[in-house]
């Protein structure tokens, strides 16, 4: 395992997401960072594991549930995600993400966090 080395923002950065997505993600069950002095830490592992969320959230429309179950099976050692789907296609995934949809992301989860 990589070594926890970003703070929240600057792992959200590099995932190409909203801060809030990150706290979604560890209230699933998702994620979890480690913590540092009320910090929330993220290593290199826990940004391609947030990649692999948002793709197959958003690319191949699995729900929260789904994908929690995908990555079940792999800590199980029955699938690869990568076997699955190819890591070139993930990080495409990534890369053409743009600002506008992260701020729409961040409006859509401000409202999924206050019940609306």
């Amino acid at each position: 395992m990589t070594r926890p080395r970003y703070i929240i923002s600057i792992a959200a950065e590099l995932a190409s997401c909203h801060p809030r997505t990150l706290r979604i993600y560890e209230e699933e069950g998702l994620l979890s960072p480690q913590r540092r002095n009320n910090l929330r830490l993220y290593s290199e592992a826990d940004i391609k594991r947030v990649r692999i969320i948002r793709f197959l959230t958003r690319r191949q429309r699995v729900n929260l549930a789904g994908v929690r179950v995908i990555l079940q099976l792999e800590a199980l050692g029955k699938i690869r995600v990568y076997d699955l789907f190819d890591e070139n296609d993930v990080e495409r995934f990534v890369e053409d993400r743009d600002e506008p949809e992260l701020a729409t992301e961040a409006s859509a989860e401000g409202a999924l966090s206050r019940g609306n």
